[in-house]
C-alpha cells in the first residue's frame, strides 16, 4: 500500500512523502527554491547543533563566520555538496531523528569528514546516511543516478570495498565512533559498543551486509535557472524501479531540488 503525505503543516519544508509499506520503503520528495521567514527561522534553530553539536556553545553569528570561512577558497562544486549535505541534515532533524556526528570537519580544514556522510538514530535504530548531489550543467544529472551512486557507496564502505592508496579496506568504523564519542552529541553507551563491534569485525575482514541496515541515501540537484519541482509520480516510478533488487533493512531516500547555492551563501552572509 502506498501512503502520500504533504508534511509542509508540520515542518518548514515543502516535502511529500510517499511510503511503500511493505517494502519498508519511504521517498522523501522536497522542493527548496526560496526561503521565507519560517524557514529562516528553522535554520537559525537548527545551523548550531547541526554544526557543533548540542553542547557546542558557538552562537548563530560564530558558527555563520566558520561556514564562510569553509566556503573561501572552494570552489562551486564542493560548496554545492556542502550546502547539500546541510539541507539533508536539516530535513532529518525536522523528522526528529538523533544525530549521532557533528557537520563540521575534524579531520582536515579542506574538506569535509569521511566515513560515513552521516549517521542518525531514531528509536534505539541506527540508520546509515549517504550524499550526492549535480548540478545544473552536469549532463544527464538525474535523481535515479544519485541515489544508485548513494545506495552502493554505503554498500561498498560496509563491504570492505572502498580502498586506501595501499589497497587496504577504509573502515567506516573508526570515524563513526570517533564522532559518536564526542561530548556534542548525545552519547549512548549501546550505540558505540554497536559501532565497536562492527570495527573490530572490519579489522578481521569480516564485513557488514547491508541488508541488515537502516540507510538513507540521498540526492540533490541544484537547478539555478532551470528550477522546476519534483515530478513525484514519475520519480516514484522510476526509483521502484531502480531499488527493486536492493536490499536493506529499512531506506528512507531523499531527493531534493534546490534552485541555488547562492541563497544559502546569502543567508550565512546576513548578520556577518
Amino acid at each position: 500500500m502506498n501512503i502520500s503525505k504533504n508534511y509542509s503543516s508540520i515542518n518548514p519544508f515543502d516535502v511529500n512523502v510517499i511510503e511503500v509499506t511493505k517494502d519498508k520503503l519511504s521517498f522523501h520528495f522536497i522542493n527548496i527554491e526560496d526561503y521565507d521567514e519560517a524557514f529562516k527561522e528553522f535554520i537559525n534553530e537548527s545551523i548550531t547543533s547541526i554544526w557543533n553539536g548540542i553542547l557546542g556553545d558557538d552562537d548563530l553569528d560564530d558558527v555563520r563566520i566558520e561556514i564562510k570561512n569553509w566556503f573561501n577558497g572552494k570552489d562551486y562544486k564542493k560548496k554545492a555538496g556542502f550546502i547539500a549535505e546541510f539541507f539533508c541534515h536539516l530535513y532529518m532533524k525536522s523528522l526528529d531523528y538523533e544525530q549521532h556526528f557533528i557537520f563540521q570537519n575534524l579531520e582536515e580544514q579542506g574538506s569535509m569528514k569521511k566515513g560515513f556522510d552521516g549517521l542518525y538514530q531514531l528509536n534505539d535504530e541506527m540508520w546509515l546516511y549517504e550524499s550526492k548531489s549535480s548540478l545544473h550543467t552536469t549532463q544527464n544529472a538525474s535523481h535515479n543516478s544519485n541515489i544508485g551512486e548513494a545506495f552502493h557507496d554505503i554498500d561498498k564502505k560496509l563491504q570492505g570495498k572502498k580502498l586506501d592508496s595501499n589497497n587496504n579496506p577504509i573502515s567506516p568504523w573508526n570515524n563513526a565512533i570517533s564522532h559518536a564519542s564526542l561530548l556534542q552529541v548525545n552519547l549512548d553507551k549501546s550505540l558505540i559498543e554497536n559501532l565497536n563491534s562492527f570495527k573490530k569485525r572490519f579489522n578481521k575482514k569480516d564485513f557488514e551486509n547491508i541488508k541488515n541496515f537502516n540507510v538513507i541515501p540521498s540526492s540533490t540537484i541544484f537547478l539555478e535557472d532551470k528550477w522546476t519541482i519534483i515530478n513525484n509520480d514519475n520519480l516514484k516510478v522510476e526509483l521502484e524501479r531502480l531499488t527493486k533488487k536492493y536490499k536493506y533493512k529499512k531506506m528512507n531516500i531523499l531527493c531534493i531540488n534546490k534552485k541555488s547555492i547562492e541563497n544559502f551563501i546569502g543567508y550565512i552572509d546576513e548578520k556577518i
